[in-house]
């Protein structure tokens, strides 16, 4: 218990700075997202350049990991569209905002620090692997649905995916580690401060912008769908990835350990953008995020400690 409580407790207490603070005079309305921005566009594509491209590339059985990952990930993406069709009778393009508020975790900020404290930089590594799927597929799907309900043209939706994908940082730094790596290029010491530099700083910064961006969420409207909706997250999902991972794909301890936590972890401010972005149900989508970092301290303590029990016993 001890362990799994300093797992999570800096992590959600920097959060809680990050909140407390930016409820003062300290920090003013927008601080949040310059941090933010730093974090999405320099501290997590250094993260992922410096873990990938200075190793092999990833082999058949990563691959396997995020068929696990993601076959669980997109049960649960559709299960939850139809539940928000015959529950709530929402639209289709509010379907598509409450199914990414259902699956797109923050795996960038809070996922980092959990998987490095408690699987070390080969969970570090395995994490940024399965997030590059995330950004590259759950986007561009929930971008077509929402478009295609707005009766956009196959056109303009095409257009847009390609875009978000090709202006998306993770992407950029993703493809530009696969050909590092590919290459065998070489990775001298220079680089690898240079790259360390930005990337040490993604995690820290990332939980305390994520504090600053929430002391400006509240509570309102639609609390059934978003309970909903945080149930689906922190609870259906992690059991789906683990059994899929476990008696479908029969991975190792860890690798399914992996894959539990970064399927347990809240739902990313992400959801709440691009819900803005779209002006379908921002208020939800943000009481989503609100309460289910909230609700995250009592499931993430409850997965590590059946995860780490299950290794152990």
């Amino acid at each position: 218990m001890a362990g799994t409580i300093s797992i999570i407790a800096p992590v959600f207490l920097v959060i809680a700075l990050g909140f407390g603070l930016g409820r003062t005079a300290l920090f003013r309305q927008g601080d949040a997202q310059v941090l933010i921005t730093f974090v999405w566009y320099v501290g997590i594509p250094a993260l992922i350049f410096g873990f990938i491209a200075p190793r092999p590339l990833p082999g058949g059985t990563e691959l396997m990991l995020a068929a696990a990952f993601y076959l669980s990930l997109y049960s649960v993406y559709f299960l939850a569209m139809a539940l928000a069709k015959l529950l709530f009778r929402l639209s289709l393009g509010e379907q598509g905002v409450f199914a990414l508020a259902t699956c797109f975790a923050n795996g960038a900020f809070l996922g980092v620090p959990i998987m490095e404290a408690a699987y070390g930089p080969e969970g570090v590594r395995l994490l940024l692997i399965l997030l590059s799927f995330h950004s590259l597929t759950l986007l561009p799907i929930t971008t077509v649905v929402v478009e295609s309900a707005g009766g956009g043209s196959g056109a303009v939706i095409l257009r847009r995916v390609l875009g978000a994908i090709a202006h998306n940082p993770i992407m950029v730094a993703l493809a530009a580690a696969l050909v590092w790596s590919a290459l065998s290029l070489p990775y001298p010491l220079w680089l690898n401060r240079l790259v360390s530099l930005p990337a040490a700083a993604a995690a820290p910064v990332g939980l305390f912008a994520a504090g600053l961006a929430l002391s400006q969420v509240r509570i309102s409207g639609d609390l059934p769908q978003a309970l909903t909706a945080v149930f689906l997250k922190l609870v259906l999902l992690p059991a789906a990835v683990y059994g899929m991972g476990t008696y479908v794909f029969a991975l190792p301890a860890t690798w399914v350990g992996t894959a539990t936590v970064l399927a347990s972890l809240p739902t990313g401010m992400v959801a709440y953008s691009f819900a803005s972005q779209y002006g379908i149900a921002p208020r939800r989508a943000a009481s989503t995020v609100l309460l289910s970092t909230i609700l995250s301290v009592i499931s993430l303590t409850v997965v590590l400690l059946l995860l780490k029990s299950g290794e152990t016993g």
